[in-house]
């Protein structure tokens, strides 16, 4: 039995020291969001909260970080969280406490679990009666978060000692996974071969996709893995979300003239890829030209890839390379081949054996550069660079090729390794003040090296969706959601920061920085009454490649039909088994029914109001 509902005397008693259970979050109820109010958006939590109303969501994930409360060894200082905490009971909100990252001087977090337990429990004991659900850190499987090279194996360690701890608080409160970026499976795997399917209650993901249909895939490989292991428990989604930053231009017209340049076709041309780069460069398909084929081809390969033949390679994304095989990447170079080099600085770090089995990561910064001949800096390694562009634009040569977005970075390209017969060409200017230099280049070599190298670090992955399009897949998210099998769903985010306009994380929210809605704001409204807690008899189905029909019963005993496309518009023949009570569109407005019972089915659900059944037809004709 839970103390809350212990006889009234209790209760009191509880409510006269402060300690008075708020509600847990809210069981049957999908709709969460996640925000900042631990942090930036801490003074607008109270307008927050009152806004959260409107659409009747109760429930808000946070961040509860280690080097908020703990700012120094032994100084612990919880006020800013009482206050969260409490202006949460006040407002009807259950929050989902995330417990997360490190500190300076126990870093990573899972080489010091006693001083990781020792933040547990003081944070857990503090709130149990108030935050019911705790989840174990913040996407794990991010280096960059993990501070250390991620592991499965590393992270069922710190989860163990996390469910222990809380555990012995309260045997009743829930432990949430660590909401994992994506949904990595060998990831996963890895923790749940090291026991950690014993210590969690609720399973959590972030299953960021480019459309929300991918999660009924991804989610189904999920559950199959869990039942591997013999776990049945519930699954959250505590992030996903897009940004509706500005649109990124594509690279794709700058890298066909630099590829150009240098006597290559992309359509007539193969592109080899290794096997450890396809899976991320399939989030940046837009970026790139359009190539004859692709090839993909594991690292030890790269020894015997013939440039005549294959005169195009992307050995890597971002900054990793397992750098044991670079000797290879620079006798591919000599013997004339083309790289790619794109998403940050190219090996940055050395990945290496960790003697369990895996990789880790070692910085070796710009050291392996010089043996292509080219060069970066940054104002940690020369005092006179700035520490980021004031402005981009396309190089001579490159201007034909269409307006550039600004994506300032900090990391310069130079010339200063080139040996005589190589040239530099730069792709993107970049300057600050006095300094001038290339944000992205072109390094065509004719030396001891043949070939060619083009670096663009300057490059993003993400690409920006329409206010419009955010609308859209508000819905179709929780719509997929229910289908796939998740219990809660915790979209990213509430609130946009809005800042740097090409920026994706300063877009993320369905409101704007003001808290003035975005039109995703009216669809979730409108959804979040058509699909209220507690529905029943949800069904969804696939009419054709990518329309999409859902159906269910609200409390109230009214039929919902909810039909949209996943791809582009296509028109159907829609008709009930009486006529409904109203068609709506995804964020509110009504529809006329059309007399010939024809309707143009584009990404935001069309929603057909107390019906019992519906057919539906695609039809290739034009509707007027």
């Amino acid at each position: 039995m839970n103390k809350k509902y212990y006889l009234p005397l209790f209760a009191a008693t509880l409510f006269a020291t402060g300690t008075f259970a708020a509600p847990e979050l809210p069981p049957g109820d999908p709709y969460g969001v996640c925000t900042h109010v631990d942090a930036w958006e801490f003074k607008l939590a109270p307008q927050m909260f009152t806004q959260m109303k409107e659409l009747s969501l109760k429930q808000v994930r946070t961040d509860f970080t280690w080097r908020a409360v703990n700012p120094k060894p032994g100084e612990w200082n919880f006020s800013r969280h009482d206050a969260v905490v409490d202006l949460a009971e006040k407002k009807g909100i259950s929050l989902l406490p995330i417990l997360t990252y490190d500190v300076a001087w126990a870093s990573p977090a899972h080489r010091h679990l006693d001083a990781w337990g020792e933040y547990v429990r003081k944070t857990v004991s503090r709130y149990q009666r108030k935050l019911r659900a705790w989840e174990i850190f913040n996407e794990p499987n991010i280096g960059g978060f993990w501070n250390d090279t991620p592991s499965g194996k590393d992270y069922a360690k710190l989860l163990k000692r996390s469910y222990e701890e809380i555990k012995k608080i309260d045997p009743e409160l829930t432990v949430v996974y660590g909401g994992v970026n994506g949904v990595p499976l060998p990831y996963i795997e890895e923790s749940f071969q090291a026991g950690a399917g014993k210590w969690f209650d609720v399973m959590a993901v972030h299953p960021y996709s480019s459309k929300p249909e991918d999660m009924l895939e991804t989610i189904a490989a999920l559950k199959a893995l869990m039942k591997k292991y013999g776990i049945d428990k519930p699954i959250y989604a505590t992030e996903i979300g897009w940004s509706t930053m500005e649109q990124q231009k594509s690279f794709a017209p700058l890298l066909s003239e630099a590829l150009k340049q240098v006597g290559i076709v992309p359509a007539e041309t193969p592109l080899v890829i290794t096997d450890v780069s396809t899976g991320t460069l399939a989030r940046a398909e837009w970026q790139l030209p359009r190539f004859k084929e692709r090839i993909t081809i594991g690292l030890d390969e790269l020894k015997n890839l013939d440039p005549a033949r294959y005169p195009v390679l992307i050995p890597c994304i971002g900054e990793r390379f397992e750098m044991k095989y670079f000797p290879d990447l620079v006798q591919y170079v000599r013997k004339g081949g083309t790289l790619l080099l794109m998403f940050g600085l190219p090996f940055y770090y050395d990945l290496q054996p960790d003697g369990k089995g895996g990789l880790r990561e070692v910085k070796i910064e710009n050291s392996a550069w010089p043996e292509l001949h080219i060069g970066w800096e940054a104002f940690w390694t020369n005092k006179d660079v700035p520490f980021k562009e004031k402005t981009q634009k396309a190089a001579p040569g490159f201007t034909q090729c269409g307006e550039i977005s600004f994506m300032p970075m900090g990391r310069f390209l130079h010339d200063r390794n080139l040996k005589p017969g190589d040239q530099f060409i730069p792709i993107i200017e970049a300057t600050a003040d006095r300094y001038h230099s290339a944000a992205a280049a072109l390094y065509k070599l004719n030396s001891d090296l043949k070939g060619n190298v083009i670096v663009c670090p300057t490059m993003k992955f993400k690409r920006g969706v329409s206010e419009e399009e955010l609308s859209e897949l508000v819905s179709r998210t929780f719509l997929n959601a229910k289908e796939a099998g998740i219990d809660k769903l915790f979209f990213y985010q509430y609130r946009a920061i809005e800042e740097n306009r090409h920026e994706p994380e300063d877009h993320f929210g369905i409101v704007h920085h003001d808290l003035q809605p975005k039109k995703a704001f009216y669809a979730w409204k409108l959804l979040s009454q058509l699909l209220p807690p507690q529905s029943k008899e949800f069904q969804l189905e696939q009419q054709t490649a990518s329309l999409f029909h859902a159906s269910w019963r609200r409390p109230d005993g009214k039929k919902i039909h909810a039909v949209w496309s996943a791809g582009e518009p296509v028109n159907a023949r829609i008709s009930g088994s009486s006529a409904p009570e109203s068609i709506l569109r995804h964020w509110g407005p009504k529809v006329q029914p059309a007399a010939d019972q024809r309707y143009r089915i584009g990404g935001g659900p069309l929603f057909f109001c107390d019906v019992e059944t519906l057919s539906i037809v695609p039809d290739s004709g034009v509707i007027q």
